[in-house]
């Protein structure tokens, strides 16, 4: 997206971005003060190769870079982990401490550490954006707390798992489960660890974020009712579709007096429901306010360059000064 959009940034934003690092876990570490040729980082990074013609190579720990190097923003990426403690964390902490801004769409550190995470930022007064944990590039966060200021999230169900929706959209199609989980493989759907998918992970980490950031929740993944995908029959979902019903993954928020809960339910729904449209890598978040009533906000088949445009849109906001949703 960076590549494509530098042009575009000077003109219409006013912003000179350029990339200064670039640490990977399997492509190198590499850093050049002048500015990594983002379009040569790409093509070695999908050959397999190391990054090492792009820069002088890294020497130091990640966290010790980040605190001494000369950037305005980190943008952190790595993969999700369920855990309190993960190098992610680490990672956001040493940039917020440093005086730079954080851009993410790693939910591990939002969904376990968000106020101290937010308290940090605004004590050093830099941004902390995060619009790409849910939904990738659609707006959920930014909708409630920039937009929507004053309305009040009461509860909201979604379908937050593109990958799970979309082995369930396969094995509907006639399918069996096996080959809808190496389709989504081979589409590069599939996270490297695939329970994240299939068995319910990735869809109740996002639920708790949600819950933690808008509704005021203290929810963490493992303590949350959870139900995957993994081993769903073809004839439960067969079967379903016969009586007017789809199965889907639904994650859910909701207030019981004081308490903020959430869970992930797999379910057959009414055709009728605003959720069971929802195909293929779509997703979609239905959300109950106290001022607006019932909201939905749905995405269609998103991909890598929807991830990509909620990292640049953050990017955006924090130049213009929007340093938090």
């Amino acid at each position: 997206m960076l590549v494509e959009r530098r042009a575009e940034l000077r003109r219409e934003r006013g912003l000179e971005a350029s990339v200064v690092a670039i640490l990977t876990g399997h492509h190198g570490r590499v850093e050049n003060a002048k500015g990594i040729d983002l379009r040569k980082a790409v093509r070695l990074a999908q050959a397999g190769r190391s990054l090492a013609p792009c820069g002088r190579q890294i020497r130091v720990d990640t966290t010790a870079f980040l605190r001494r190097a000369r950037a305005d923003i980190v943008v952190e990426v790595t993969p999700l982990r369920i855990a309190e403690e993960q190098a992610a964390l680490d990672h956001i902490v040493a940039a917020l401490s440093s005086g730079k801004h954080v851009i993410t769409a790693n939910k591990g550190p939002v969904v376990y550490h968000y106020r101290r995470l937010r308290d940090l930022a605004r004590r050093k007064g830099v941004g902390f954006r995060y619009e790409g944990t849910v939904m990738d590039g659609a707006p959920v966060f930014n909708l409630f707390q920039e937009t929507l200021r004053g309305a009040h999230v009461e509860s909201f169900e979604g379908i937050l798992n593109s990958t799970s929706n979309f082995i369930l959209s396969e094995i509907e199609a006639g399918r069996s489960y096996e080959d809808g989980v190496e389709a989504a493989r081979r589409m590069g759907f599939l996270e490297a660890d695939s329970a994240m998918d299939l068995e319910g992970w990735d869809a109740t980490a996002k639920a708790c974020l949600i819950a933690n950031v808008l509704m005021g929740g203290r929810l963490r993944p493992e303590t949350v009712p959870r139900q995957g995908i993994a081993g769903i029959s073809s004839a439960r979902v067969q079967g379903a579709r016969a009586l007017s019903r789809r199965v889907k993954q639904v994650a859910r928020g909701w207030r019981e007096g004081r308490e903020v809960r959430a869970s992930v339910t797999v379910e057959e729904l009414p055709l009728e429901h605003p959720l069971a449209s929802v195909e293929g890598t779509s997703n979609a978040l239905l959300a109950r306010t106290d001022m607006l009533g019932e909201l939905l906000v749905s995405e269609r088949n998103p991909g890598l360059r929807q991830t990509a445009f909620a990292l640049y849109s953050d990017l955006i906001a924090i130049h213009e000064g929007r340093l938090q949703a």
